[in-house]
């Protein structure tokens, strides 16, 4: 009713003005006259207003449909009423012209679900889509839910990192995202690949487009995710038991893939850096057939690129493909794949120190490595969706991927520590290995609306299976000798005769989920969930005896877990139209069979670590959403982790096991984390957060995560310049940290137990400053200039042991960059 009350009264307004003004006399041909508009991205409302004055026309609408919706703006000249449509894309709202009056709407429920230009079927976990919308936040997101979701209405912490700030800063890979992403630590796990920690505890599970998790490592693959084929990248901290399957209480990513427009649009990038840093991107999107039923995405990229380390460098070019398509006006299939090879030259495995955990002091390029050292990877993608509404508050989802890695390398890497007093060792050796993984992630959700005692509320109901495969084989390596690794090469040669063979090596789980939001009161809303969950991994580890070629099974890993169900729960009230607060329960489980109990002659696996996390905060939508803010206190603890039995002397196996350890650990995480991201004023966008952090492990006194820092703030700002320096964006931010260490017993990866760091290895609190400025030539081109660690700070990215990986942090390095927009 009040609906209808607000409908009519609106409708005499029009009437009423019209007739005052004349409005009715104006002709249809000024609704489609040409205007030049220069619209800025940003809250609906505000591009609604710039877009009446710049036309010459008069807005009506209710301030309550524009509530949190944005914009991406508009440049350029376009006819009248073709621009309105284009600024109202992704709403759920449309427009008429009625003389020189524009009426905002909302579409129709019946019928309209895929009316190109109004308003589009929403895919499983895809959120809302951040491209052209000129933010650094987003109304929707799916990592905490599955199902778009307000980031005020997600009783979790959740940062994104959006297009935009993707472009601004020059990211191109995960591991950039995550250095952005306030709360997160990224460590190199060795030479190509980093590890993401959250309030301590890592993070292995990625999920794509919100669907069951992929496994970060994923049978030693260890791939890396260019963000050319993404829009987005969307992290929650705490446990994520409910829909990421097994893990640590540190968190989930999920990337959000690029998906075809309705619109042709093509863009086209290149970047020149320091160190002969080279990369090329092509994006081109649009309908292709049945009227717009029919979209296609193509993007390309290739980068070629050194580092600031002597003879490394890599080599990257990747292809994405997808086509989306209407079979009716209530289901969409996409269908998609990617491409890419990477080859990296130059491997190693970071620097040594002295034995007693002082740096030598090296120059920053310094790198032990040979001309003749690689690593050659190639990753396939492909992925199918079908999204069907059985009623307007009723769908189903399906989603299909498969992803399958190989790996050849062949590497020389220093081993050992410097002798202070004969400045001896360390000393070269090399490897040789092949792997390849392939994993296979379905999810299947059925989720909707219903009413009851006289409230609305929300039901999602799935099941999901992660199944994995993978072989890894060695070779003996270096024979011929080991030399000191300050002189070249030593005589010999790297042997490819392989003596370890890890296979089968299989994981799979099952889990059924359900999440049910009932709306208590209008204030107040209770969400539960549980998941059902099962888990096994098989390994069998076989080396060669080199005198008879006879291969026998050295390790054999076996291991299943029991049905475990894993709860979630959370409670929001909101306090007004903007902000909410929060208080919720999670869980999570990880398996730990790699890590055995004795005796040797009869271990078996440990029960896995169970983890929990408390959290409580306020989160606010101001000004339309166009700025989201959160403060949260979290606490979060993990039972049952592998530690030493001293029963028993250490065995380990490379990726094959550890023996003997007894589930007594305990691990305590808890802090503050805080966080802004979005428009503070028009054309003034800012992404960042503070956390601060205190870890400690209950069962030997100490911190548990000495590599996580105390204190960690994160500040990145851009700025458009205004009136007649509006070509202009300026930019800048800072990353700051404090110390951090190692020493004593480390876990490294979450699977293999590594031998006591000896002594204390420190890195003091650190700042790292960037800025960028960019220039807008025309309504295509713009040019932009990135600037990192302005000041070039001198630091240790990661710290690992004495004898090996320890990474220095990238210097003073400059990036110039041309884009191009067609549209």
């Amino acid at each position: 009713m009040r609906y209808i009350i607000r409908q009519t009264a609106l409708s005499l307004a029009i009437a009423a003005s019209a007739l005052s003004t004349g409005a009715y006399a104006q002709t249809d041909s000024h609704q489609h006259a040409s205007v030049v508009f220069d619209i800025a991205p940003g809250p609906l409302g505000q591009v609604l207003t710039r877009f009446a004055e710049q036309s010459g026309l008069r807005l009506m609408v209710t301030s309550d449909l524009l509530a949190g919706q944005r914009s991406a703006g508009l440049q350029g000249s376009h006819e009248v009423r073709a621009a309105l449509q284009r600024l109202l894309e992704g709403s759920d709202l449309r427009a008429h012209l009625e003389g020189d009056v524009i009426l905002i709407e909302k579409v129709p429920a019946t019928g309209t679900a895929l009316e190109l230009g109004t308003t589009t079927i929403q895919g499983q976990g895809m959120g809302e889509a951040t491209e052209n919308s000129g933010s650094y936040t987003t109304g929707l997101t799916s990592v905490g839910s599955k199902t778009p979701t307000s980031l005020r209405e997600t009783p979790q912490s959740v940062s994104v990192v959006t297009a935009q700030a993707i472009q601004d800063r020059q990211i191109t890979s995960l591991g950039d995202a995550m250095r952005a992403t306030p709360g997160i630590t990224v460590k190199n796990a060795n030479y190509r690949s980093p590890r993401y920690l959250s309030r301590g505890f890592e993070i292995k599970n990625i999920q794509v487009d919100g669907a069951a998790s992929l496994d970060s490592n994923g049978g030693y693959s260890n791939h890396l995710y260019n963000l050319a084929e993404y829009d987005h990248v969307e992290v929650l901290r705490g446990s994520a038991g409910l829909f990421g399957g097994v893990g640590d209480p540190g968190g989930i990513i999920n990337l959000v893939r690029k998906r075809p427009m309705d619109r042709y649009q093509l863009k086209f990038e290149a970047s020149a850096g320091s160190w002969d840093n080279y990369r090329s991107m092509v994006d081109v999107t649009g309908p292709l057939a049945f009227d717009g039923a029919l979209r296609g995405r193509l993007v390309t990229s290739y980068s070629d690129r050194q580092y600031f380390m002597d003879n490394r460098g890599t080599e990257n070019p990747m292809i994405y493909g997808v086509l989306e398509a209407d079979l009716s006006p209530d289901t969409m299939i996409t269908f998609g794949g990617r491409y890419e090879k990477t080859k990296e030259s130059g491997t190693g495995d970071g620097l040594p120190f002295y034995a007693d955990g002082k740096s030598p002091h090296y120059s920053r390029s310094d790198w032990f490595t040979t001309n003749w050292s690689y690593s050659d990877h190639a990753a396939s993608e492909l992925f199918f969706k079908l999204d069907h509404y059985f009623t307007e508050d009723w769908k189903f989802n399906t989603s299909l991927t498969y992803v399958h890695d190989t790996v050849e390398s062949q590497g020389a890497f220093a081993i050992g520590n410097i002798d202070r007093a004969e400045q001896s060792g360390p000393y070269w050796a090399g490897s040789y290995q092949r792997g390849w993984a392939e994993q296979t992630v379905l999810d299947m959700n059925l989720s909707g609306k219903f009413e009851l005692l006289g409230r609305q509320h929300e039901l999602l109901i799935g099941g999901d299976v992660q199944n994995i495969r993978a072989r890894w084989r060695a070779a003996r390596g270096m024979t011929g000798g080991f030399g000191s690794a300050f002189e070249p090469w030593p005589e010999g040669t790297i042997d490819k005769e392989f003596l370890r063979d890890y296979y089968p090596s299989k994981q799979r789980q099952y889990g059924l989920y359900s999440t049910l939001r009932l709306q208590l009161a209008d204030p107040l809303k209770l969400i539960v969930g549980a998941r059902a969950a099962r888990y096994k991994y098989d390994q069998t580890y076989k080396v060669k005896d080199i005198a008879t070629g006879v291969w026998a099974p050295e390790n054999i890993i076996d291991h299943r877990e029991p049905t475990k169900l894993v709860p979630y729960g959370g409670l929001i009230y909101e306090l007004d139209d903007e902000w909410s607060t929060y208080v919720s329960y999670s869980e999570i489980f990880n398996p730990q069979a790699s890590s055995v109990s004795g005796p040797p002659e009869a271990s078996t696996s440990l029960e896995p670590m169970e983890g929990k996390t408390y959290e409580t905060g306020i989160k606010g939508e101001l000004f339309d959403g166009a700025l989201n803010v959160s403060a949260a206190l979290f606490y979060s603890e993990r039972e049952n982790q592998a530690t030493r039995d001293p029963r028993y002397a250490l065995e380990s196996f490379v990726y094959g096991g550890a023996c003997c350890f007894l589930p007594r650990g305990k691990v305590t995480s808890k802090g503050i984390d805080l966080e802004v991201s979005g428009e503070l004023l028009p054309n003034w966008q800012v992404m960042a957060g503070y956390t601060f952090n205190r870890n400690e492990d209950r069962t030997n006194s100490g911190i548990f995560s000495s590599v996580t820092p105390k204190h960690q703030a994160k500040f990145w700002s851009t700025y458009v310049l205004p009136e007649e320096l509006s070509d202009w964006k300026v930019g800048g931010g800072v990353t700051v940290q404090s110390a951090n260490f190692v020493t004593g017993e480390i876990e490294y990866s979450g699977v293999n137990y590594v031998g006591p760091t000896p002594v204390k290895m420190s890195q003091g609190g650190y700042a790292v400053w960037d800025a960028m400025l960019e220039y807008r030539v025309d309504s295509h081109w713009t040019v932009a200039f990135n600037a990192n660690n302005l000041f070039d700070r001198k630091y240790y990215d990661t710290l690992n042991h004495p004898d090996y990986g320890n990474y220095y942090g990238t210097p003073r390095n400059y990036m110039l960059t041309l884009r191009g927009v067609w549209d």
